[in-house]
C-alpha cells in the first residue's frame, strides 16, 4: 500500500523517484565528513532503505497528518497537527535539514525505574533527521506529557537547568554511533510561523516556476518604499490590479520582506510589508516607544497600594459585596460623599446602632493596615455564613459507596435501586438514614456529568457532556486560513425512500458523499449513489470538485473509514499533493462544519420532501398509511437535481452565524484576498479520469500473446498489445469501476484503451462484478466442496446470463442505472426525464388522489435491454 512505499509520484504519465540529497554515492560521502564509522553508515542505510515501523492512527484524540514532502518526494507521517506536523512542517523549510524520515526502525532503551529495576524497551521515535552538521532520532512529545513522564520515568525524561528536555538514555545509545538523540516539545513551536508556512505552502510546491513581472515588481517595490512599513491590507487596496495571488509570490521569494516569525499572513490589517529585511530593522529600532519624563503623568494603579491578599479578596467580591461595603462607608465617612445618594444614606444612618457602626470603624482602620485600604474591612463575608453540613461524614462516604457500585455501572441501575441498596447497608452499619430527596441531590455531586456518563454509557454517549479544548495560546486556524486550505470529506445516509425512475419499485435509500471547504462553510462538490461508502465514491466527488473548480483542496480532514485508507485515495491526493488529515473515530467535533451541514441538510430539506423517513424513527407508531415506502415517489436523477438546486442557490445564499456572511461571500472574498493561486489548476483531462481509475492490487499486468492483459478475472484487448515487443511485458493497468468492460494499459509512453471481448460485462460495475463472483464462488463451494476453486471470465460471463433474475445482481444493476444517471446530472448534463414527477405526485397525495395499495410484486427486467441504454451514457 502506499502508505509503506518512499515513492513520490510526479506524473501521471511516468512514475519515477526523485534524487534526494543523500542518495547514491552521497551517503558514503556525507558519512566521510561527520566521520562516522562503518557501522553507522550500515545503520543510516538500513533506515533509508526501510518502511516506516507503523502507521500512525487517530488515538487519545490527535488526528495524524499524511503530508506530501517535496524535499523528501514522498508521504510523510505526523502522529498528531499539534506537536509532530509543526515539527514536520519546520523541518521541510529548514535548509540545514537535508533528509527526514518518519517511524524510523525501533532502537534499544536502557534506564532504571523509580524502583530501581532496569528496564530495556525497544523505542520507535518519531523522526530520524540528516541535518548538515549532525543526524539523529526526535521524539516529538507535548511538555505536559513529558511533566508527567518525568515524574513517573524520572531516568527516562528530564529537564536540564536551561530549560531543555532531554533523554539520557536515548542520548546514551545515539552517542556509542556518533548520532544524537534530542525530545522536541510543543513549546518551542512558534504558530505564527506555522500559520505562514501553511498560508505558502501551495507556493512554495511550485516557488521554481512562479515568478513575478518585473513590472509588477517595481510597482510594488515603489509603493512600500512610499509607505515604510505599510500593512498588506492597504498594499492590496493601494494595488487593486495586482492579484493577491503576485503579492503572496513576493513574500515566498523575499523580493518583499514580511517578518514571518512575528506576524501572519492570514491577517493582512496586523502585518507590515517592507522592502528588504534590513530595513524593516532599521525602522523597528527608530520606531521604539518613547516613555513620559514626568512622575506626575506616570499611570497610577487603582491598586497599587492593596496587597495581593487584599486584590484576592477584592475580586472575588460580588456586586452585592461591594454595594454593602459602600453603604458602611457613607455611614462612617458622611464627610467624604455629597450628592443625592448620601442624603438618603444619612436618613438610614440612624437607624444604624452605635456599637455597629465602631465596629465598623475598626474593621476599617484593620483593613488599612493589614491590606493595604480600610474599604476592604467592610466587604461583608456572605460566602461564610451557614452552618456545616449535618450529616456525618460516614453517612457520606457510605452513599457514595453505595453510588460506586451499584449506580455508576454499565447496567444502568436507576437511582431508586442504589437507594434502597443504600438504605440496606445503614442499617447493617447502624447509621442514621437520609431521605430519598437528600439521596438524590447527593448522586448530583458525586461526579461530573461527564464522568459518570462514561461509567454508565460509554464515552461516546458522554461525548457531548465533553469540555472543550480550549487552547491557551493562538495556533493555526483549524479551518485553514484561505479558502482552499481544508475541506471535510465524509458520507451520510439520506433519510429519504427512492425509487425506480423506470419501474417505481422502491430501491432504498441512498448515500450522499460531501466536500464542503472548512474556511468559507462552502459545498464543493457532492455525489449520490446506492453503493455503500467506498473508494468509489470518493473518486467520483473530487472528479466532480475537479469538473466545477478546477483544483483540488490543500488538504482533506477525513474520518477512519477503510474507504479513505485505500490505496487509490491515497494516490490521488500524493500526485496532487494533497495533505490527508485523519479526525479521532467517535469525535465528531473535529468535522463541526460537515456535521453541522449533515443536520441542516435532514432538517431544512430532506424532511420536507415526499417518502422521507422520519416516521421509522419510532416503528411502533409506524403505519401502513405513514409507511415512508409506500409514498417513495423520488427518483435519484430528480433528487440529484433538487440537492443541486439546493446546495448551489438556496444554502450557499443564507447567511451564516460562524461568518457573518453568505458562504458564496465568504469563498469570493477569499479568493480576492488571499489569491486564486491559480498555478494550482487542475485540468480536467484524460490524464485526469485515469488518476481517478483504480488498478489492480499488483499496480501491472502481463501481455499474453493473443490474449492481451487480465484485471479482475476479465481479459482486455487493444491493437498496440500486437506489437512483439510489448508481449510478455508487464505493463500499468487501470480499469472504469462504473464500467469494467473498459480497460487501460500504459504501452509505448501513453494510455491506451482496452476493451473486453465479452459483450455480457458491457455496462457492469465493479460492485456487480464483485457480486457476480461472490455468487458463483458460493455456487462452487456448494458443488465441489471448496470455495477457492478458480473463476474465470467464462465462468462470470455464464453465470451472468443464467442468473438475470438474481435479486441482488437486479437491484445492484437497478442501482448502476440509477447513479449513473445522477451523475450525469450532477455533471452538468442533460437532466433527468422520470417518469414519476414528484412535485405532481405530492399534490396528489394532498389532495387525496394517491391510492393506498399494496406495492406491486417486483416485475422481471431484461438486464440485457438496460445495459444497451447504459451504453448510450456518456460519462
Amino acid at each position: 500500500m502506499l502508505r509503506l512505499r518512499r515513492t513520490f509520484i510526479i506524473s501521471f504519465e511516468v512514475e519515477e523517484t526523485m534524487a534526494r540529497p543523500l542518495d547514491g554515492i552521497a551517503l558514503l560521502a556525507y558519512t566521510r565528513r561527520l566521520k562516522l564509522p562503518k557501522e553507522t553508515y550500515d545503520l543510516l542505510t538500513h533506515i533509508r532503505s526501510s518502511p516506516p515501523t507503523r502507521t500512525p492512527g487517530a488515538r487519545r484524540g490527535n488526528m495524524p497528518v499524511w503530508y506530501p514532502s517535496k524535499k523528501m518526494q514522498c508521504i510523510i507521517k505526523a502522529e498528531s497537527t499539534k506537536v509532530e506536523f509543526p515539527f514536520l512542517l519546520t523541518a521541510e523549510h529548514d535548509d540545514d535539514v537535508l533528509e527526514i524520515w518518519d517511524q524510523p526502525p525501533s532502537i534499544p532503551l536502557e534506564y532504571l525505574d523509580k524502583r530501581g529495576h532496569l528496564q530495556r524497551p525497544m523505542h520507535t521515535a518519531d523522526y530520524f533527521v540528516f541535518r548538515y552538521r549532525e543526524c539523529g532520532w526526535v521524539e516529538c512529545k507535548p511538555a505536559e506529557a513529558l511533566l508527567k513522564q518525568a515524574e513517573k520515568r524520572p531516568n527516562r525524561y528530564r529537564l536540564d537547568e536551561h530549560g531543555i528536555w532531554r533523554c539520557p538514555p536515548g542520548e546514551a545509545f545515539a552517542e556509542k554511533l556518533g548520532l544524537t538523540y534530542q525530545v522536541w516539545s510543543d513549546s518551542q513551536i512558534n504558530w505564527a510561523v506555522q500559520d505562514n508556512s501553511l498560508f505558502l505552502e501551495d507556493y512554495y510546491q511550485d516557488l521554481e516556476r512562479l515568478n513575478v513581472p518585473e513590472l509588477t515588481l517595481e510597482i510594488l517595490h515603489q509603493q512600500v518604499a512610499d509607505h515604510p512599513g505599510i500593512t498588506l491590507a492597504d498594499l492590496h487596496e493601494a494595488c487593486p490590479n495586482i492579484p493577491a495571488d503576485l503579492i503572496n509570490i513576493a513574500i515566498a521569494k523575499h523580493t518583499l520582506y514580511v517578518d514571518l516569525n512575528r506576524y501572519r499572513l492570514s491577517e493582512p490589517w496586523h502585518t507590515p510589508v517592507w522592502r528588504t529585511r534590513s530595513l524593516a530593522r532599521a525602522s523597528t529600532g527608530v520606531s521604539t516607544p518613547v516613555s513620559l519624563a514626568s512622575p506626575a503623568l506616570q499611570p497610577v494603579s487603582a491598586v497599587s497600594g492593596i496587597t495581593p491578599e487584599g486584590v484576592a479578596l477584592l475580586e472575588r467580591a460580588s456586586d452585592v459585596d461591594l454595594a454593602t461595603a459602600l453603604f458602611r462607608n457613607r455611614v462612617i465617612h458622611p464627610d467624604l460623599y455629597d450628592d443625592n445618594e448620601q442624603t438618603q444614606t444619612m436618613s438610614q444612618r440612624a437607624a444604624v446602632p452605635t456599637r455597629t457602626r465602631q465596629r465598623w470603624q475598626k474593621q476599617y482602620r484593620d483593613a488599612e493596615t493589614q491590606y493595604g485600604s480600610g474599604f476592604l474591612g467592610l466587604l461583608p463575608h456572605y460566602h461564610n455564613c451557614g452552618g456545616s453540613r449535618k450529616i456525618s461524614s460516614e453517612v457520606i462516604d457510605l452513599i457514595h459507596q453505595v453510588l460506586e457500585t451499584h449506580y455508576d455501572t454499565v447496567t444502568r441501575k436507576p437511582k431508586r435501586g442504589a437507594y434502597g441498596e443504600y438504605l440496606k447497608c445503614s442499617e447493617e452499619q447502624h447509621l442514621k438514614t437520609v431521605d430519598q430527596k437528600t439521596f438524590y441531590l447527593e448522586a448530583r455531586r458525586h461526579k461530573a456529568v461527564y464522568d459518570q456518563t462514561v461509567e454508565r454509557c460509554g464515552k461516546r454517549a458522554a461525548y457531548p457532556f465533553k469540555d472543550y479544548v480550549r487552547e491557551q495560546e493562538q495556533t493555526v486556524n483549524r479551518h485553514g486560513s484561505y479558502a482552499w486550505a481544508m475541506a471535510h470529506l465524509d458520507h451520510t445516509e439520506l433519510n429519504l425512500m427512492l425509487c425506480d425512475s423506470r419501474t417505481g419499485q422502491p430501491l432504498g435509500k441512498c448515500w450522499l458523499t460531501l466536500l464542503i471547504l472548512s474556511h468559507p462553510r462552502r459545498i464543493a462538490a457532492y455525489a449520490l449513489t446506492f453503493d455503500p461508502p467506498s473508494y468509489r465514491s470518493c473518486m467520483m466527488v473530487l472528479r466532480l470538485c475537479v469538473q466545477r473548480y478546477g483544483r483540488m483542496p490543500s488538504a482533506i480532514t477525513v474520518d477512519g473509514g477503510p474507504e479513505f485508507a485505500s490505496v487509490y485515495f491515497e494516490q490521488l491526493l500524493a500526485l496532487y499533493r494533497v495533505r490527508k488529515h485523519q479526525r479521532p473515530a467517535a469525535e465528531p467535533r473535529f468535522g463541526a462544519p460537515q456535521e453541522r451541514l449533515f443536520g441542516s441538510m435532514q432538517t431544512e430539506f430532506l424532511y420536507h420532501l415526499l417518502g422521507n423517513t422520519q416516521a421509522t424513527q419510532q416503528p411502533r407508531l409506524l403505519t401502513k398509511a405513514t409507511d415512508p415506502r409506500r409514498h417513495a415517489v423520488w427518483t435519484l436523477p430528480r433528487l440529484a437535481e433538487r440537492v443541486q438546486q439546493w446546495a448551489d442557490s438556496e444554502y450557499e445564499t443564507i447567511r451564516h452565524p460562524a461568518l457573518g456572511m453568505t458562504p458564496r461571500e465568504a469563498y469570493e472574498l477569499s479568493m480576492k484576498r488571499d489569491g486564486e493561486r491559480v498555478h494550482k489548476e487542475i485540468s480536467y483531462d484524460d490524464t485526469f479520469l485515469k488518476a481517478t481509475f483504480p488498478t489492480t492490487r499488483k499496480g501491472t499486468a502481463k501481455v499474453e500473446p493473443g490474449v492481451g492483459v487480465r484485471m479482475n478475472y476479465l481479459d482486455y484487448w487493444c491493437e498496440a498489445m500486437r506489437d512483439s515487443t510489448v508481449e510478455g511485458k508487464q505493463v500499468k493497468v487501470r480499469y472504469n469501476p462504473f464500467d469494467v468492460s473498459e480497460g487501460f494499459a500504459y504501452i509505448d509512453g501513453r494510455w491506451r484503451k482496452c476493451d473486453c471481448p465479452s459483450t455480457e460485462f458491457a455496462g457492469c460495475s465493479e460492485r456487480e462484478l464483485q457480486l457476480l463472483t461472490e455468487e458463483l464462488r458460493k455456487r462452487n463451494r456448494l458443488q465441489y466442496g471448496r470455495e477457492n476453486i478458480e473463476v474465470t471470465q467464462k465462468q462470470l460471463a455464464t453465470f451472468r446470463r443464467e442468473n438475470t433474475d438474481v435479486e441482488s445482481i437486479l437491484r445492484q444493476q437497478r442501482h448502476d442505472r440509477e447513479t449513473k444517471a445522477a451523475l450525469v446530472v450532477l455533471s452538468g448534463g442533460k437532466k433527468s426525464e422520470s417518469v414519476t414527477d414528484p412535485s405532481q405526485a405530492l399534490a396528489d397525495v394532498e389532495q387525496g388522489k394517491m391510492e393506498q395499495e399494496e406495492p406491486h410484486a417486483p416485475k422481471k427486467v431484461d438486464p440485457y435491454k438496460n445495459l444497451l441504454v447504459l451504453k448510450r451514457i456518456e460519462l
